[in-house]
């Protein structure tokens, strides 16, 4: 599984533009860190759309969801306004965190039948890509947090731009964890 305690003195703008540490994200809860792929590919929206349809069951668990892209802070009040999510939306500049979290860069022909595929049914559905912000290339992936961020219980790394987790398994990532006991410094 993954480390999160090298991010977490990492800071990251919301997209009202205030600074927030990750190390906050899991103070009070387990958190799905959900590292979109960029904020205007149809392949971004349809993952804010899908976790955004189980909001309130991340919530009623007394956990929290976290959307992150590349870009700047209008650019992920934009994302969130388009796509409607009420998780919030955190922006960094560079790749750093993508690459400290194992998220890579998809080669230019990788899955392209599958990509083409899910992109068709995106338009049919009248989700559309509208801005491109960070690299094209990057892929997703999203990593749960259990509360005081010891460690990583669920991950996911997207192998192709199409590879998006479905909602049901953040969720179920989430329950998990959220019926365990909290301890005081375990591992």
């Amino acid at each position: 599984m993954s480390r999160v305690d090298v991010i977490s003195n990492e800071r990251v703008f919301d997209d009202r533009h205030h600074l927030h540490e990750f190390q906050d994200f899991w103070r009070d809860g387990p958190v799905a860190l959900v590292f979109l792929p960029q904020f205007g590919s149809a392949f971004g929206l349809t993952q804010a759309r899908e976790l955004t349809a189980r909001f309130d069951e991340v919530e009623a668990l007394g956990a929290q969801m976290i959307l992150i892209g590349i870009g700047t802070p209008i650019q992920g009040f934009t994302f969130r306004k388009r796509s409607g999510a009420r998780a919030p939306v955190m922006v960094t500049a560079d790749h750093t965190l993508y690459r400290t979290m194992g998220l890579v860069t998809r080669r230019r022909l990788l899955n392209p039948i599958r990509n083409a595929r899910a992109f068709i049914n995106f338009v049919r559905a009248g989700i559309y890509p509208y801005q491109r912000t960070g690299d094209p290339r990057r892929l997703g992936g999203v990593f749960v947090v259990e509360q005081g961020g010891r460690r990583v219980t669920w991950e996911h790394r997207a192998r192709y731009a199409a590879d998006l987790v479905a909602g049901t398994d953040v969720v179920a990532a989430l329950r998990a964890i959220a019926a365990r006991p909290v301890t005081a410094g375990a591992d």
